[in-house]
């Protein structure tokens, strides 16, 4: 299979595999929005006193999908605007209410925050539990920076992890399983080979190169000839998680994040609950005006300043340097510390090098000189800055005709634009208004 575009994007600040232990918050402040769902109906009073894994409000939109408690504890509704604050924690004996012997595990995991998780690869909403897809794309290797790291969420835990892809299958009316692993060796893909080859009738190991984005699930199903519509998609975790909550009746209520880049204290992996403080987490409180981005540093979104606590979609927070002042003389400047996809800078002569991260653009923005250098590395074989005329221009249909549903949101195109385009933001805005569109047409 021929492999196209693509771009390794080097930076520092890459996390430790290991866990860091953290310190019981005074309260946890759950956000009622993620970057996809909206928890718009509350399901308890100011003052209730909640337990761990209780329902406190649901997504309307997306099929109820509900926000868990994660510990024990005291709702505060007036405290934070947009939030449900849970006080005087605790930790709770049991995880969950028990399951209903008439419960089915699909809607076991709808009601243990696990169903959240799963997204259809076409639109990257949550799927309809009623129905089943051809196929469920899973991502072991993770190229962009920066995600957490296969070798951190599946040590000691291959064996439940091969449990949770039973569970998938059969659920799933035995819909098939696409694993998504770099060509490089280590440890982890010698154990996911092992676990193909004892479900080769509907495992798949796809094999691709160690560069960023061909761990992107929309492109495997493409370079697959997969039926979008009919794919889905998670990660690691939540196949952990299905198993922890069909088996032993575990609430989907922590997540191991990485907390990455070049301006965070230590970049580590930390076990976290949902909703616990971000101020807590130490890059709020220093001197130097930060970016926290929720995701990978090309896709992600800015943490706005009033979100308190970790939503319940979050996988990564990555600390960037915002920089307030203009580089001096900086178009006089070689560049040795800084690396490009045209190959301009200095740097062009120096062995490859991980580059530190900030939110400076690296010049001004202006038009299109059309260098194709968007077109180039493009993994999905379109053309972005056609696309992005085309959009800007208000004729969606003429960016349809040259295949932008093709496209799968990696971020490259902006990234190595020498004009400072942000192709990125203005195709998210047309798909977002799209799904709008459909869901009003439903």
């Amino acid at each position: 299979m021929t492999f196209d575009g693509g771009y390794n994007v080097m930076l520092e600040g890459a996390p430790s595999t290991g866990i860091a232990a953290y310190q019981k918050p005074e309260a946890l402040y759950l956000p009622l929005f993620s970057d996809s769902l909206d928890f718009s109906l509350l399901q308890v009073e100011h003052g209730e006193a909640v337990t761990k894994g209780q329902i406190l409000a649901k997504d309307p939109i997306n099929y109820s999908v509900p926000l868990l408690a994660p510990m024990d504890g005291t709702v505060n509704l007036e405290l934070a605007e947009r939030h449900i604050t849970l006080e005087n924690l605790s930790s709770a004996k049991e995880s969950a209410d028990k399951t209903a012997e008439d419960e089915g595990q699909r809607q076991t995991l709808l009601r243990l925050g696990v169903w959240s998780s799963l997204a259809r690869v076409d639109c990257g909403r949550v799927p309809d539990p009623d129905n089943t897809p051809e196929c469920l794309v899973i991502p072991v290797s993770r190229m962009e920076p920066f995600f957490p790291a296969a070798e951190t969420l599946l040590k000691d835990t291959i064996d439940q992890f091969g449990a949770g892809l039973d569970l998938f299958h059969k659920m799933l009316e035995d819909a098939q399983v696409l694993m998504i692993c770099a060509e490089s060796d280590s440890e982890i893909k010698t154990q996911i080979q092992s676990l193909a080859a004892s479900r080769t009738d509907w495992l798949k190991l796809f094999e691709v190169p160690n560069t960023y984005p061909f761990d992107s699930p929309a492109l495997a199903a493409q370079l697959n000839d997969l039926n979008p519509e009919k794919t889905w998609t998670t990660d690691l975790q939540t196949i952990l998680a299905a198993r922890a909550a069909i088996e032993e009746n575990h609430p989907f209520v922590k997540r191991i994040i990485s907390i990455s880049g070049p301006m965070a204290d230590t970049p580590c992996h930390h076990q976290l609950p949902i909703g616990y403080p971000l101020s807590d987490l130490g890059f709020r409180n220093g001197s130097k005006p930060l970016r926290v981005i929720s995701g990978g540093v090309l896709t992600g979104a800015t943490v706005a300043a009033e979100q308190l606590g970790l939503d319940c979609s979050c996988q990564a927070l990555n600390v960037l340097e915002e920089m307030t002042e203009r580089e001096v003389l900086a178009f006089v400047q070689p560049g040795f510390t800084k690396r490009s996809y045209s190959n301009t800078f200095a740097s062009f002569f120096k062995p490859l090098f991980k580059e530190k991260s900030t939110t400076a653009l690296g010049g001004e923005a202006r038009p299109c000189v059309f260098c194709g250098f968007c077109e180039s590395v493009c993994p999905a074989g379109i053309i972005p800055h056609l696309i992005y005329r085309y959009l800007d221009n208000d004729r969606p249909e003429d960016a349809y005709r040259v295949e932008f549903e093709k496209c799968i949101d990696c971020g490259l195109c902006s990234y190595v634009c020498v004009s400072k385009i942000n192709h990125l933001e203005l195709f998210r805005a047309e798909r977002q208004r799209a799904i709008a569109e459909s869901i009003e047409g439903e």
